[in-house]
């Protein structure tokens, strides 16, 4: 079925998809089959929307005023259990803003009290209908603020998530609150003496149905709960599996026809990597089929199941069973096609699946030599295949037209698809940051029906609000960037200093859109750019580090308050990681005139001795460090010099 997009411009900021811009436009798919219903549709949809605004006039709410509260807290009974955290958040984030504790309604007895006092209703439409997960997945996390009825506040969501959602809408939009970065110095509460709203009713639903960040794990759970405040939630496993599907110890002796033969035996390079089922083998669905049906016995409440392939395989390397691809037969990214014999098999496997869990979702990876759609089937309508791609590629026009046309192809073979990115902080040895282009990437996915979103993050901290934007950008891509970054700089830093915060990102921007095109590093033809490797830095300025810590220590100086002092003085202590990373490379591998040798050696002790230093802030902290193991050809020492690791 063809898709039509139509673009209708609300012309009321009545109608609002952000936290607390104004939405431009939002995005109808149009199927051309059935034109006159959706006409239809979509009247009743703007005249609905326009009648409940008319009826719905502004009108003021006090909820403290003069240091007394003027509010009180309610929870739906029987949603007390499930929205009780949400509550006391709610609760101790209005205490934070004014100093006074709006009380639950169960804490007072005077129906006087009651009787004058604005109520703030927490609660979960029960219309709403868990069975749809699979289907309308928007929906679960959807949710409305309604100021229809007099001294009554009701936040809606169509689950648990929704109102939790609608409660960090709620504190964004009218207290001013922002989770800039994870820890208590990235929480910005503004101060209210008093607290008024004057508001109409807000609708509000995400554009992806499924919003990820990778790399937030590990020892700081402020990370994770970062992410949550600014709406990450994630419905659709996809990650590879399939060693987990088919265990080798489980499965080596008695099976040993489903997996890849080299020299006539199996050949499985590592337990987790480097090898795929056969898919072509009868035997793989019957294993898949039990092993996915144990799973959902055991876990009732999970509604997804990956399929995806394992990681780091190569036809050549045996990775894949011969029965599963042509040799000859190299898809546009250069693999061997292996996705005609992949796809049978995922359809095959989820068919029998859905005969007995209707309504489940599988995700996968379009990845290597499953990237393309199958050539000879139509991928099964709950399977989602997530592209994988680093989308900086995109601010080249030759690789931004193959990419589309990649996606217009799965497009017109898939029910729906997820856009699975790579916008890595660590291990990159300067502030990654292209917060313009993210944007025109997350839009153009919006307007092409993309349904999720993923992206490998592993935060570096100091590129700002590149992350926070992101998340931004994965709820409504339509928001105006300029708008939310110069809020997270005043957020940040304060009025005086944010416009030198604000050049500071303006520099490295320009470097990774405009002068990184220039290198030999970026015009590599692999799906993500070669993280590993540094020779970026070849075209880097020296000028342009030398400006940066001016602007810097600009901000630092600029800076009023305390807070914003120390936030100010964290950026500061993250660039100089990048500074000492530059200096290094230049010295020691370049062995650049300007830069005296022993100064360099020390550049390259200090970064070491930053990261160091950085494990625990969880600001700070580089989830992949340079000295790990994975990433050891960042060392440029003197062993480094000696020679590259292979990738």
């Amino acid at each position: 079925m063809k898709k039509k997009i139509i673009k209708i411009n609300i012309l009321s900021s009545n109608f609002s998809f952000s936290n607390y811009l104004k939405c431009k436009s939002v995005l109808v798919l149009v199927s051309l089959k059935n034109q006159s219903w959706t006409i239809i549709a979509i009247c009743s949809f703007i005249f609905l929307n326009t009648f409940v605004y008319s009826q719905n006039k502004d009108s003021s709410f006090i909820l403290v005023e003069k240091g007394l509260p003027k509010a009180v807290i309610a929870v739906s009974n029987s949603h007390f259990t499930s929205l009780n955290k949400t509550a006391i958040f709610f609760q101790s984030c209005i205490e934070k803003s004014t100093g006074v504790r709006l009380p639950f309604i169960n804490e007072i007895n005077d129906q006087e009290i009651l009787n004058n006092n604005i109520c703030i209703n927490l609660h979960i439409d029960q219309k709403y209908k868990k069975s749809s997960y699979s289907l309308d997945l928007k929906s679960y996390d959807s949710y409305k603020i309604d100021f229809s009825k007099t001294n009554q506040i009701w936040i809606i969501g169509n689950s648990e998530t929704g109102v939790e959602f609608g409660v960090y809408e709620f504190l964004e939009r009218f207290l001013g609150i922002r989770w800039l970065f994870p820890g208590d110095l990235g929480e910005y509460i503004p101060k209210h003496k008093n607290l008024i709203i004057k508001s109409k009713t807000i609708l509000d639903s995400p554009v992806f149905i499924s919003r990820k960040l990778s790399g937030l794990h590990g020892k700081f759970p402020q990370l994770k709960q970062w992410a949550r405040r600014n709406r990450e939630v994630s419905y659709v496993s996809f990650h590879h599996n399939i060693n987990r599907i088919f265990p080798v110890k489980k499965y080596i002796r008695k099976y040993p026809h489903i997996y890849p033969q080299k020299n006539g035996k199996p050949y499985i390079p590592y337990s987790t990597v480097g090898w795929q089922a056969c898919f072509s083998e009868p035997d793989t669905i019957t294993i898949a089929v039990q092993n996915i049906l144990s799973y959902f016995s055991k876990n009732p409440h999970q509604n997804t199941f990956s399929l995806g392939p394992n990681d780091s395989t190569r036809i050549n390397g045996s990775g894949y069973c011969k029965t599963d691809y042509i040799e000859d037969d190299l898809n546009t990214w250069g693999f061997a096609h292996a996705s005609d014999s992949y796809y049978k098999w995922a359809n095959k496997v989820v068919e029998k699946i859905l005969e007995k869990y209707p309504n489940k979702l599988f995700g996968t990876l379009a990845y290597f030599e499953v990237a393309m759609p199958p050539k000879q089937i139509k991928v099964h309508k709950n399977i989602i295949p997530f592209l994988t791609e680093d989308r900086l590629r995109w601010i080249d026009l030759k690789q931004k037209n193959f990419a589309e046309k990649w996606i217009e192809s799965w497009m017109s073979n898939a029910h729906q698809i997820g856009f699975y990115d790579y916008i890595y902080g660590t291990p990159y040895l300067l502030p990654r940051v292209y917060f313009h282009h993210m944007a025109d990437v997350y839009r153009y996915a919006a307007q092409m029906g993309v349904s999720a979103v993923y992206a490998e993050a592993y935060p570096n901290w100091g590129e700002g609000p590149k992350y926070y934007l992101a998340l931004k950008l994965f709820w409504n891509p339509f928001l105006d960037v300029d708008e939310l970054l110069e809020d997270w700089y005043i957020c940040a830093v304060g009025k005086l200093a944010a416009p030198y915060l604000s050049e500071y990102y303006n520099i490295w921007e320009k470097f990774w859109t405009q002068t990184i095109k220039k290198s030999t590093w970026f015009k590599n033809k692999g799906m993500f750019l070669p993280f590993k490797y540094p020779e970026y830095l070849d075209i880097a300025d020296i000028s342009d580090i030398y400006k940066s810590r001016q602007l810097l220590e600009k901000t630092v100086e600029m800076s009023q308050t305390l807070l914003q002092k120390k936030r100010a003085n964290l950026i500061l202590k993250a660039f100089e990681y990048y500074e000492a990373s530059a200096f290094s490379y230049w010295g020691l591998k370049q062995k650049r005139s300007d830069i005296e040798q022993d100064y360099a050696r020390e550049m390259n002790k200090k970064r070491y001795k930053l990261v160091d230093e950085f494990e625990e802030d969880p600001f700070l902290r580089h989830p992949a460090r340079f000295d790990s193991k994975r990433y050891d050809d960042l060392n440029w020492d003197e062993s480094w010099i000696r020679k590259l690791l292979p990738f």
